[in-house]
């Protein structure tokens, strides 16, 4: 990345714009056929833990696209109020809640999930 752009932006404290989702999927029907052995190696590597590492793996990918944008002397902008920013994306939360409820979808209600499990499984 840090040879693609010039410019990258971060955000003081250790919370983001953003939750990142991960997702490993698999057809029930195939799962069910699989031996006990391997139910156990999938059902082992997956879950809150896998989420939880598949978050640090990506904080250590930003430490090193940071380091090497530094190294290029690229130009690294901080957000330092993120509340800010989350305020100011408040109306396309309003229209996506809107667009939900159109389609007969409780989006306040998924938002509040959303927010609920953010909170409940952030260290």
């Amino acid at each position: 990345m840090a040879d693609l752009v010039k410019n990258h932006t971060g955000y003081a404290g250790d919370r983001g714009l953003y939750t990142a989702t991960f997702v490993f999927a698999m057809n029930k029907a195939s799962y069910d056929k699989l031996p006990a052995d391997l139910k156990k190696v999938i059902d082992n590597n997956s879950g809150v833990e896998a989420a939880a590492w598949a978050g640090r793996a990506m904080d250590g990918g930003d430490k090193v696209g940071l380091k090497k944008a530094k190294g290029k002397g690229n130009t690294i902008i901080t957000i330092k109020n993120v509340d800010d920013w989350k305020k100011a994306a408040q109306p396309v939360v309003g229209k996506w809640i809107a667009d939900m409820k159109a389609k007969g979808i409780d989006g306040a209600a998924l938002v509040k999930e959303a927010k609920a499990l953010v909170a409940k499984h952030t260290k």
